[in-house]
């Protein structure tokens, strides 16, 4: 297939299902062309495993041509920590040795063979962390090669989603709220920077079940206040009805204008690859 210069590759990687899209360039990309395969849950072995082998069958019959290609992983293969500022360290062996200790404490010695990627909001404030399977990248990274296409970027989905929404979010307390089937993560932050950071399964319709589940989410914080905003995106773009607390003031976020004509449930399949940037 050939792809023009002005355009790119973006590629999604979830528990039910494996997304590859062609997208134009700019600050409002459009999408061009979509496929998506739909795949059973792993029945043994990493979760990823069968989404990763319905994505070699897309990338086997679009036969493109070589082309840098971002890759955005649901929250589902990755794992989260908000991990506090240490003084006296300097390099970045350094601090990756205080992320790896920090989640081996948690996961024990599995996490000695995870991938690891952090990001603050400057010096004193905590880091916001991310795990990914080692294995899981060495073979997206060479299906990827087997398509002629070169994983320029790796992308956990909610720093995919905070990092396409960053121009949205100007308050100095509030939440980014982030729902797919099955997970639903809430990462808070304040004049500092990251703040609290809660993950928990979510049940059922994302609908449906994501008013029920932000209560208790801002139950679980352990590190700060309950924020004054938060910013929610649905996953597919659904309308969701939400209780309004008295305490804090919820922001939909819509979904990006390249998506908006699909029907809900191509939303719901394309919106994480979409993210990625």
């Amino acid at each position: 297939m050939s792809l023009s210069l002005h355009e790119r590759i973006s590629l999604s990687l979830a528990p039910e299902r494996a997304v590859w899209l062609r997208l134009s360039r700019g600050l409002r990309p459009r999408l061009v062309e979509r496929a998506v395969a739909v795949c059973p849950p792993a029945e043994q072995g990493p979760a990823w495993r069968p989404a990763l082998a319905a994505l070699r069958g897309l990338l086997q019959e679009q036969r493109l041509q070589p082309r840098a290609a971002t890759l955005v992983l649901s929250n589902h293969f990755v794992r989260y920590q908000l991990i506090p500022w240490r003084e006296g360290l300097d390099t970045p062996e350094e601090w990756q040795a205080l992320v790896q200790h920090a989640f081996q404490q948690v996961y024990g010695d599995a996490a000695a063979q995870w991938l690891y990627r952090w990001s603050g909001s400057g010096y004193g404030g905590p880091l916001l962390a991310s795990a990914i399977d080692s294995e899981l990248l060495q073979e997206a990274a060479a299906l990827a090669q087997e398509a002629g296409l070169r994983l320029a970027s790796v992308q956990p989905y909610l720093m995919a989603a905070c990092n396409h929404w960053r121009g949205q979010i100007k308050v100095g307390r509030g939440a980014f709220l982030l729902a797919e089937p099955g997970r639903v993560g809430l990462a808070c932050f304040d004049e500092r920077g990251w703040s609290d950071l809660v993950f928990e399964p979510l049940d059922g319709d994302i609908t449906t079940a994501l008013p029920a589940a932000l209560p208790r989410m801002l139950l679980r914080l352990q590190r700060s206040p309950l924020p004054l905003e938060v910013f929610a995106f649905a996953g597919d773009g659904s309308a969701v009805v939400w209780p309004e607390p008295q305490t804090l003031r919820l922001r939909p976020l819509a979904l990006p204008s390249a998506l908006a004509a699909l029907s809900a449930a191509d939303r719901a399949a394309c919106s994480m690859a979409l993210l990625g940037d």
